[in-house]
Order: structure tokens, then C-alpha cells, then sequence
């Protein structure tokens, strides 16, 4: 029986084996570090900058200086960035709500998006939600077929009316997949522009700030939104969430984010504007270790049989590693390592439950220091076959290898 010494040993040789893409993987995160660093400077922060911001917010001056450099970043025309956006699925609905009026239909073109924003949709009844609002829903998904065929299809999902607002999302979440690649979301929102121009488009870009050199945003996309729990918190933002895009678009969300007739113009930064420029610095490096510890674990895991996507050689459109447990026994095994392998609660057990915004019970792993971070090391997935977890984050590269080669020892002994 291989142990976990001998993984972490093979893990090392890996490395090596694997040097080209990792060494890939960081000239990314150099460009993005730079591009990064030149906001900082467009947008000419200083010391005496750095100031909280309490009460209504009215004239925070750091906090429009924030917004500033993500929209330079991102290649937007403006942005909000609040600490009042408490996830990526309430950035997600403030964009939403802003945009969508009664009549208006909202198509998903990438499938069925994630559980959590069934209620907000009115896929699953919920009070409050756009359905109740008479926002109707339509879904295709476009990534089934050849890009080629992108448009042909988009027509006959657009047949009996033409989206108000098109949402892709670039992440696999609990029922795709595969994520998607920017180039793969440039050519969606081309071809989306193509067969309904007056149509928005929203990316969800939860797990895929800052993968590759470009952002949707840069290839058309009208809003982008995430949050601060996921890549650009570095681990170091405790809460905050971003929407961004063309000005219109953004002036609309920021009325459901606070109100029609103030918008953007109330909300203080209260000290966690800094936080957020601080951690954005340190989002580079941070993903970089994230990227090679997937890659390696990715590796480790198909050595030793286990289906996993994406492979080791393969590009990866978001942080997530999805990963085939077979069994409800091996998925728990595998959550059990990861929490013990955590920086927190390590002698905590796992266990299933229901969650808020989820069909299925859903099992969860991983002691973070940001309550639900998913950029610090975690692993999840809803209680359902074919019992796949999704394991994401690591801070270092060598947490993540060591909780898979725990992971991997743990279910092969369930196996026996």
C-alpha cells in the first residue's frame, strides 16, 4: 500500500517533471502582477489615502480610488468594490436585480448555473426572487457543441424573445464539467452580440480572476462580478465583493446594491478599502501557488487512478479541481484529509448537511481563516453520484499536495 510520504516524495519528482507549466504558470501571474501594479500608479494611491471611511461614505475618496484600480484592471469603465457584497452570489444578484425589469427574460447559455442561484432565479420557488419579480428564464448550454455552432443555436434558444441579459458562468460549478477558457467566453460574447446586439452580458467570474491575461470584461462582457472570498482575496480579504463593467451597467447595480437615486455614492469603505488594494497585490502569488498545487495534485490523483478534471497538461479556466470519488465512503474520505491537513479545526470531522441555497446536502472541508474562503485550501460537493468533490485554494502549493496525498491514501484504504 503506497503511503503518504511516498506521494509527497513523487509529488516533488513531479515538479520537476512538470516544470514548463509551472514555470507558465508563473509569467502569467508576473504580467498580472505588473498590470496590477500599473493601476496602482495610473490611479496615483498615496499613503495619506489610506483612510476608513465611516457613517454614509458621501466623498470616500479611498474608496473611489479602489474602484478606480479595478476597473483599470479589469478594462472596465467603472466598478463597485464593497465591503457590503457579502459573496459572489449577492455580487451576482446586485447585477441581476440592477439590470432585469418585469417582462425581461434572462438566458443562461452555459447550462444550469450554480444551486445557489436557483432561488435568486425562481428556478427552485423562493420569495423575493426574479421569477416573482416576472422575470422570465431560459437555458442552453452552447458548450456542448462546436463554437462554430455557438450562433445557430443561440438563435433557436433566443427564438420566441430576445434577452434582456445573457449570464455565462466560467466556472464548473456542481454540474458542468468542464470551466471555461477567456478565449472560449470571448468568442461566446461575440457570438451573443452577433445574434441579439442590444443584449447584456454578465459573466460569473467566481474562481477565475486572474488566471490568464485577459478578463471578460476586455472582450465585451457589460458586467463581471465575484468576490473576495475567492481568488482576488488572496486569503487576506475577510468579506467584500466586486461587480464591474461598462459605466451604465454598473450605475444600474449599484442602485440595487443600495438604492434608486444614490447608487454608488453612499456605502463607506470602513478600513476595508486598504485590505482589498492589499490583498489584490498579493492575489498574484497567492494563485500561483494555488495553479501548481492543483497541477501537482492533479497529477498525483491520475497516477493513482482516480478521473480528474483538468488533467495535469490541460489549461485550467478556474481554480477548481474536480475530482470522481466514486462513492459516498471514498468522498468523505477525502473531505477527512483535507480538514486535517487545514490551518484550522484540523481535528474536526466533516459532515454532511444541509446548506442554504442547495438542493442536496452538501459536505464540506477546510479550517480557513475567512469563513468560506475557497482560495485557502477546501474541498466540497453535494451528496449525490456520481460523488464528485471539488477541491480548491491552498495558500502554499504543499498543503494542497499533502492534503491530496492524504486524500489519496484515505479512500484507497475505503476501497479495501
Amino acid at each position: 500500500m503506497i503511503t503518504e510520504r511516498q506521494l509527497t516524495e513523487r509529488a516533488q519528482q513531479l515538479e520537476v517533471e512538470y516544470a514548463t507549466e509551472i514555470a507558465d504558470i508563473r509569467a502569467v501571474q508576473r504580467r498580472n502582477f505588473m498590470r496590477i501594479l500599473d493601476a496602482f500608479h495610473a490611479v496615483g494611491l498615496s499613503t495619506s489615502d489610506l483612510r476608513p471611511m465611516s457613517g454614509y461614505g458621501i466623498g470616500d475618496s479611498l474608496r473611489d480610488k479602489t474602484e478606480r484600480v479595478f476597473a483599470l484592471l479589469y478594462g472596465a469603465q467603472a466598478a463597485l468594490v464593497r465591503p457590503q457584497i457579502i459573496s459572489g452570489t449577492h455580487a451576482l444578484a446586485i447585477a441581476l436585480f440592477g439590470v432585469l425589469r418585469p417582462g425581461d427574460l434572462l438566458c443562461s447559455v452555459t447550462g444550469a448555473p450554480y444551486d445557489t442561484m436557483d432561488e435568486i432565479i425562481g428556478i427552485r420557488p423562493s420569495d423575493g426572487s426574479l421569477e416573482e419579480f416576472g422575470v422570465s428564464y431560459v437555458q442552453c448550454d452552447i458548450t456542448t457543441s462546436p463554437a462554430e455552432q455557438w450562433e445557430e443555436q443561440l438563435e433557436r434558444c433566443f427564438l420566441a424573445q430576445l434577452p434582456k441579459l445573457v449570464l455565462i458562468q466560467r466556472s464548473r460549478g456542481y454540474k458542468r464539467i468542464q470551466a471555461l477558457r477567456e478565449g472560449e467566453i470571448a468568442r461566446m460574447i461575440s457570438a451573443v452580440k452577433h445574434v441579439s446586439p442590444k443584449s447584456l452580458v454578465l459573466v460569473d467570474n467566481c474562481y477565475g480572476d486572474l488566471l490568464e491575461d485577459r478578463e471578460p470584461t476586455m472582450d465585451g462582457a457589460d458586467l463581471l462580478a465575484s468576490s473576495f472570498m475567492k481568488n482576488i482575496g488572496a486569503g487576506i480579504a475577510p468579506t467584500g465583493g466586486y461587480v464591474v463593467g461598462t459605466a451604465r451597467a454598473v450605475a444600474l447595480a449599484a442602485t440595487r446594491y443600495s438604492s434608486p437615486g444614490v447608487g454608488a455614492e453612499i456605502g463607506p469603505n470602513l478600513g476595508f478599502a486598504e485590505t482589498f488594494l492589499r490583498s489584490l497585490l498579493f492575489a498574484p502569488m497567492v494563485i500561483e501557488q494555488v495553479l501548481t498545487g492543483s497541477l501537482l495534485a492533479s497529477a498525483l490523483l491520475q497516477e493513482n487512478g482516480f478521473v480528474v478534471d483538468p488533467g495535469p497538461h490541460e489549461l485550467r479556466g478556474d481554480i477548481v479541481l474536480r475530482i470522481e470519488c466514486g462513492s459516498r465512503e471514498r468522498f468523505a474520505a477525502f473531505a477527512r484529509a483535507v480538514q486535517e491537513c487545514s490551518v484550522l479545526d484540523a481535528d474536526a470531522v466533516p459532515e454532511p448537511s444541509p446548506m442554504q441555497g442547495y438542493e442536496t446536502e452538501v459536505l464540506m472541508a477546510g479550517g480557513t481563516f475567512v469563513q468560506g474562503s475557497t482560495i485557502e485550501l477546501s474541498f466540497d460537493g453535494p451528496l449525490r453520484e456520481p460523488y464528485v468533490g471539488y477541491l480548491q485554494g491552498g495558500l502554499n502549493a504543499w498543503q494542497v499536495v499533502q492534503a491530496t496525498a492524504r486524500g489519496i491514501v484515505y479512500s484507497m484504504n475505503v476501497r479495501k
